[in-house]
């Protein structure tokens, strides 16, 4: 892809769907600023990408759970390259009874959790990005992470869901507040081969059913071109779009 050299972009969670993000965008000429709470996951992030080197790589061991470190993040990242021209909020968790526990079972800690990293953490990032954006390129665009269950619910998934369907909302709704000049956008992945995918077959002990047009699970890699298109200028008239990457799950 093109339009992407030089430009600078905020990534989150390098564990999966991130960590193919910022490969993409590395290929195609971009500067990344690259967070994640896990330092480990960060160096392995870097070990993947070509020619990294301060001049275009930042890497922040950053909590989205917390607006602090969220917004010296996001300062850093200006105070680098002295811009922000968009970025992709692919952070979350899972539950440890994912798909397995229900709404009865749900303890308040974890459920707090679920929702802080999720739902509060994608806005934090999202707030301090289209302020960061506004002050230094005047225009750009941010794709937030949603997932098939923040369109649809499933049961044994109350939790997760809930705050997947809330990023849903707060994707569409900033997309208004902030449009033309920022566009905001998400992408609602199925069953995805990721770090997270693994966590949930254990707790499972299998992949979880997938009435899918194509029948095997997606790639972080497929996941993360659909990003790409929202992220650059291909789709310069698109803002506010939900876009499913699940393998043609049946409505």
């Amino acid at each position: 892809m093109t339009g992407f050299e030089n430009k600078v972009y905020a990534i989150t969670g390098l564990a999966g769907i991130g960590l193919a993000v910022a490969r993409q965008l590395h290929a195609a000429g971009a500067r990344l600023s690259l967070a994640d709470i896990s330092a480990e996951a960060l160096e392995r992030a870097v070990s993947q990408l070509p020619n990294a080197s301060p001049t275009n790589t930042l890497t922040t061991v950053v909590d989205v759970g917390s607006s602090a470190s969220v917004n010296e993040w996001i300062d850093s990242t200006v105070g680098q390259f002295g811009q922000l021209d968009g970025a992709a909020n692919m952070a979350g968790m899972i539950g440890k009874k994912h798909g397995t526990g229900a709404l009865t079972e749900q303890d308040d800690e974890e459920w707090d959790a679920l929702i802080r990293v999720n739902l509060t953490g994608t806005m934090y990032c999202l707030r301090a990005q289209v302020r960061a954006i506004g002050r230094t390129s005047g225009g750009g665009s941010i794709v937030n992470a949603a997932s098939i269950q923040g369109v649809r619910g499933f049961a044994l998934h109350a939790g997760y869901s809930a705050t997947k369907h809330g990023v849903v909302g707060l994707t569409r709704s900033v997309a208004k507040e902030v449009g033309p000049e920022i566009r905001v956008n998400a992408v609602a992945p199925g069953s995805i081969q990721t770090p997270l995918l693994d966590q949930a077959v254990a707790i499972q002990g299998k992949v979880g059913d997938m009435p899918t047009v194509f029948p095997r699970v997606g790639t972080a890699d497929e996941v993360a071109q659909s990003v790409l298109f929202l992220l650059g200028d291909a789709s310069s008239y698109t803002t506010g779009l939900v876009l499913s990457v699940d393998g043609g799950w049946d409505p």
